[in-house]
Order: structure tokens, then C-alpha cells, then sequence
């Protein structure tokens, strides 16, 4: 391949050829559109020539001389790719879809606002990798590059719109409301609590039952009635777009080379989620000092998330642990804004902001309230009360997947386990192999401490039910070369018999796990073809 000595510059192939029908005039307008793929680009920002080349299937095999340019064209690729997709997320997490959607969007917005990050930065950068900070600040210049290269040259959905993609600052790549329907179960929390009310405490635990078994128990002093599908309507409706009505899980698998026709370990992972256009993940093959990984991350996140480097594979399933708690506030009648925290009054923490709203000339200022527990999410003030979100999302380290970085890097299982220490949100089944022949499991995510209560109903927040910290890391539960010789989860009830932590007590039935389970222990050596028959396989339990 000719190789290119310019600065500023990178190059990409494109190996497949265009489609020779007579488009429509909007598929004309769009195509006008596509971003350059193959021939040379000249980008201001690079320091040294990258290459990129585009495989069969438009995958960018980014091949780059330092690691701030390899994330600088992580960027620039995936805005060529990606770039209406990835301008939704980011309003959709900062809070300006309003802007370009019109007013329906002001209370989303104010919600997303109320779900930032507020914590110490330092804390927050250093907790994905030492250098996070660099690597994601490589990143978003290469996204706001291609937005500076493109001009008017956008997308079609910007078009449509009349709308411009944003600037993008690293804190973007932070914002957090994502990562709230990973997190936990406020939403079964209301649900559980419905059902104590109209049913009783029997009925409802028969209905919806721990798992392991748990008491539940109606905290002291706490009326369960008026805590219903209102309290957070806005919570669900502001923490996902429209989708197609079918409930995502995950499977992964790993053997080792006594299972395998190659003698060596064989793992798969399929992280379902909801079929989407463009799909939620994003193919890249990053090549740098310090990198070669391979795999699936978000077009909006460097790095990968599922994949593998030259040393170990890695794949994910969410495990559910508890990191959500809904704390009901009693507020004081002669003051909206203080509520009750152990023995007296408090004053609500209040910001105001403003929201720019398309077709209107002034913004709309939104209020946003805070208790020592966090984000006020819904307010009854018939009843006097207020309900408050704790969740993990407001510790450091919390940013969905960008602990990946550390991830990526690992050689061995040792390295391996180290960077999952890291891994904070969403809580996941992190399974391994390694080319010495190693295979493991490795289970992520921050884990509040609760003593006094299991989770499973919201609580007052009159300071009697409190997180008492984290689990440490190295408690999570874990796995390495198991004598069964495989390991496999599904979303099920992970935890090992005898585990003394309660990482949460709602889980997927199993069904798929045993599908899997009965797969494996036939005992055959398995292919890749085997493990792509499985991913597909059809068998009800």
C-alpha cells in the first residue's frame, strides 16, 4: 500500500463498490450527503499520518502512530459514520433535545440536566484509566473535526430538521442518564410497593418474589399508598426513545481447550439489544502504541466494549445489581423546599437553567431539585412528600462502558481483573480467555451497602436507611479455569452458593442459561460454526 507523508493526514479504502439503480430525489439528497470513505483526507489536529482502511462489511481498521491521533480518528470515523445518531445521545444526556425537537422536549431536557455528573472531576477521570482524560479529549476533537470537515455537508436527518449538529466538550462523553435503565430498580421498587398496597405484603412478595429469598418489609412509618405508575412517568418516559416492545438480554460462554476442536479457548457473547437503525453498537479495530483491540463498542464511547486484542478475548451480560434506591422526602407544610433528614429540616439544593426551545425566542428556564439523597424525580405535594433518586450514577466513575479503556489493555488475568476493579456501571458478567489457555469470569459494578433493608421498596429519607458504602471489588463474585471447564450467563441468578452479598433479588429466568448448560455438557468439541448455530438456537426449555 502507497504509504502517504503529508501531516494532517489519514487515509481510507473503501472495498466494496456503489449501488448502480436510479435513486429517488430524498435517497439523491441523502447519498449527496455520505461522508468521503476511500482517498485521502487532510485533517488539521493530527500530528502524524493515519490509515484507515474499511473492510467488507464498512468496519474502519484504524491504524495510527500515537495514541492521541489512534482517538482522534476513532472520532473523525465514527462521525463519518454515525454522526445524527451520536448528536441524538449527546443532547439526549446534556439536555438540549429541545432545541431541535421542539417544546414536548423542555421536561426531558430538564430531567437529563437533573442526572449530570456533580462530583469531583479528578476522581471522576482517574477511576477509568490513568489516561482517560487524554484519550477522550482525543476523541471528541476528532468527532467536532469531521463536524468542521463535513460544513453543510451533513447528514439528511439535519437537513430535515434545519438543525446543526453541537460542539462536543469531553463531558459528553460522561453525561450519565443513559446508564439509568442499567442501574437498578427504582421502577420495580414503585411497582413492588403498588402491589404491598392493593394486594398486602403476602400477596405481593408471592407475586413478585425475591431471589434469593429475602424478607421484605414496609419500612417503618412509610405509607405505601399514592407511590404509583405517576411517581416515574417521567422517569421512563425521559430514559429512552421509542422502541419496538421486546425486553433485551444477553448470553456469553467461554470453554476452554479441552472443549474445543482447536484445542485452545472459544468464547461468544451476544449482547442483545432492541433492533435499531443504526444499530446501538459500533465496529472498530484500533492499532496504536499500547493497542490493538478489536471488537463492538458505542459509536459515541473510544474504545471497544466486547471484543479482543492480541492477548484475551472478553465478553459481557448484565449482571442487575441493586444501584438504585427511591427515597420518599417528607416535606415540611410550611416550606416546599425543606424536607425532613435526621430529626430536622433540610433546604433543598435548587438550580435553575435555561432550555433553548425550537420555534420559540427565549429559552425556558427549568428548576432542578436536589436532596442529600439526590435528584428530586417527582413531587406529591397533596401528600407533603418528595421523591428523591440515589443512585450510582452520582458517584465518580459511573459513565457507562468507559472503563473499557483498562479493559482493552489487559494482557493476562491478573491485568484482566485489575482493570475490571474499574468497571462501575452498567454491572456486568465479564467473561475471559487468554492464548496460555485461560478462561474466567469477572463480575463489575459499584454495589451499595445496604444494612438494614434489602431495596425492594422505596424508603423515607429521614436518614434511617442509608447506602454504608461500596462492596469492595475483589468481594464480586468470580471464576478462573473452573474444573467443569466452561462458563456461561444469561442475565440468571449468578450468585455462587454460600455468597454472604446481596448484589441484588431481581433477575431473568434462567431458561437461557440452561439452554446453554445443556448445549455444553454434551461433551463434543466445539466450533465457532458450533457457537454460531447456539447464538441462533431456537430450542424452548
Amino acid at each position: 500500500m502507497k504509504r502517504f507523508t503529508p501531516l494532517a493526514l489519514f487515509v481510507i479504502l473503501l472495498l466494496w463498490s456503489g449501488c448502480s439503480r436510479s435513486p429517488a430525489t430524498l435517497e439523491e439528497r441523502a447519498r449527496r450527503t455520505l461522508a468521503q470513505t476511500q482517498g485521502q483526507i487532510l485533517v488539521p489536529g493530527l500530528s502524524k499520518p493515519v490509515e484507515v482502511l474499511r473492510d467488507n462489511w464498512g468496519v474502519p481498521h484504524i491504524y495510527a502512530q500515537t495514541t492521541g491521533d489512534l482517538f482522534f480518528v476513532q472520532g473523525f470515523v465514527a462521525a463519518q459514520d454515525r454522526l445524527f445518531q451520536m448528536d441524538l445521545w449527546r443532547r439526549t444526556g446534556a439536555g438540549e433535545l429541545a432545541e431541535i425537537l421542539g417544546p414536548s422536549y423542555v421536561e426531558r431536557d430538564r430531567f437529563a440536566r437533573l442526572m449530570r455528573y456533580r462530583g469531583d472531576m479528578q476522581a471522576e477521570w482517574s477511576s477509568y484509566a490513568p489516561d482517560a482524560k487524554a484519550i477522550v479529549e482525543a476523541f471528541v476533537r476528532g468527532i467536532n473535526a469531521y463536524i468542521r470537515h463535513a460544513g453543510d455537508r451533513l447528514p439528511i436527518e439535519f437537513q430535515l430538521l434545519g438543525a446543526r449538529p453541537g460542539e462536543w466538550k469531553s463531558g459528553d462523553v460522561l453525561l450519565r442518564v443513559g446508564a439509568i435503565p442499567m442501574t437498578g430498580n427504582a421502577v420495580s421498587e414503585v411497582a413492588r410497593a403498588q402491589l404491598v398496597a392493593r394486594l398486602g405484603l403476602e400477596k405481593a412478595t408471592a407475586l413478585l418474589p425475591p431471589d434469593p429469598p429475602t424478607k421484605v418489609e414496609v419500612a417503618k412509618g412509610l405509607a405505601l399508598e399514592g407511590i404509583d405508575v405517576g411517581v416515574l412517568k417521567s422517569f421512563e418516559e425521559d430514559t429512552g426513545p421509542v422502541r419496538l416492545d421486546a425486553k433485551p438480554g444477553s448470553n456469553n460462554w467461554v470453554v476452554d481447550g479441552t472443549m474445543s476442536a482447536t484445542g485452545k479457548p472459544l468464547l461468544a457473547n451476544d449482547p442483545h439489544r432492541r433492533v435499531e437503525l443504526p444499530s446501538l453498537r459500533y465496529l472498530a479495530h484500533l492499532v496504536g502504541p499500547g493497542w490493538n483491540v478489536i471488537g463492538a463498542g458505542e459509536p459515541t464511547l473510544p474504545g471497544v466494549t466486547v471484543g479482543h486484542n492480541e492477548r484475551i478475548a472478553f465478553g459481557l451480560t448484565v449482571v442487575g445489581i441493586d444501584q438504585q434506591d427511591l427515597y420518599v422526602e417528607k416535606i415540611d407544610p410550611a416550606n416546599s423546599l425543606r424536607y425532613q433528614f435526621q430529626g430536622g429540616w433540610r433546604e433543598m439544593q435548587v438550580e435553575r437553567e435555561k432550555v433553548r426551545v425550537k420555534g420559540r425566542g427565549e429559552p425556558v428556564e427549568v428548576e432542578l431539585k436536589f436532596t442529600v439523597h439526590g435528584p428530586v424525580v417527582y413531587e406529591d405535594a397533596a401528600r407533603r412528600r418528595a421523591f428523591a433518586l440515589r443512585w450510582v450514577g452520582a458517584e465518580p466513575g459511573t459513565a457507562g462502558y468507559l472503563a473499557a479503556l483498562s479493559v482493552n489493555r489487559a494482557q493476562n488475568w491478573k491485568e484482566f481483573t485489575a482493570a475490571m476493579e474499574r468497571w462501575k456501571v452498567p454491572s456486568e458478567n465479564m467473561i475471559y480467555a487468554d492464548l496460555d489457555g485461560n478462561i474466567g469470569w469477572q463480575v463489575g459494578g459499584l454495589t451499595p451497602i445496604r444494612k438494614n433493608w434489602s431495596g425492594l421498596l422505596p424508603v423515607p429519607g429521614d436518614g434511617g436507611y442509608e447506602w454504608e458504602g461500596f462492596l469492595p471489588p475483589s468481594e464480586l463474585p468470580n471464576l478462573y479455569n473452573p474444573p467443569q471447564h466452561y462458563i456461561a450467563t444469561a442475565n440468571h441468578n449468578i450468585l455462587p452458593k454460600g455468597y454472604k452479598y446481596p448484589l441484588g433479588y431481581e433477575w431473568d429466568p434462567a431458561f437461557r442459561f440452561h439452554r446453554i448448560d445443556e448445549v455444553l455438557k454434551t461433551g463434543k468439541k466445539f466450533t465457532v460454526e458450533d457457537f454460531e448455530k447456539l447464538q441462533q438456537d431456537e430450542a424452548s426449555m
